[in-house]
């Protein structure tokens, strides 16, 4: 039987940034042939069963992601199961580092900021933001490219 590793992504709501970044992940995994490793993402203030922002879905939907998925609380069984925890903010990353010694910032120049009320655009760019640094990232963790 094939062990299945996970990268989760961490944010606030798991409504917008996280649910994004676990689309633009999994589509990458994809595309590489990484059948043994899947993204998922939850939110250090979620509540369970909230929809993933109409937004969010849109600019998923512009890259041909069907993400289907709804807000999950983060716990620590989820980061102790992880193999990585990619947080979008320093905030996300405190929370995560009482869990597990597997957590970093996605971006590592700082915080990705939160989108949420504000227009379809900032959402585009957020995932244009996002799509370089979770290629880099998968590509390191799962060597794809070595």
């Amino acid at each position: 039987m094939m062990t299945i590793s996970t990268i989760l992504f961490v944010c606030t709501g798991n409504t917008c940034r996280s649910p994004m970044a676990e689309g633009l992940a999994q589509k990458w995994l994809d595309e590489h042939q990484c059948d043994n490793w899947l993204a998922i993402s939850a939110g250090v203030f979620a509540l369970d069963g909230m929809p993933t922002s109409e937004e969010t879905l849109v600019t998923l939907a512009q890259r041909d992601i069907a993400f289907e998925g709804s807000s999950t609380p983060f716990t620590k069984e989820m980061a102790q199961s992880a193999t990585i925890v990619f947080c979008m903010s320093n905030s996300h990353l405190a929370v995560a580092k009482q869990f597990t010694e597997h957590a970093e910032l996605l971006d590592q120049e700082g915080d990705i900021a939160d989108p949420i009320g504000q227009d379809q655009s900032v959402y585009d760019a957020l995932a244009m933001h996002m799509e370089p640094l979770i290629a880099r990232r998968l590509e390191s963790l799962t060597h794809q490219g070595a």
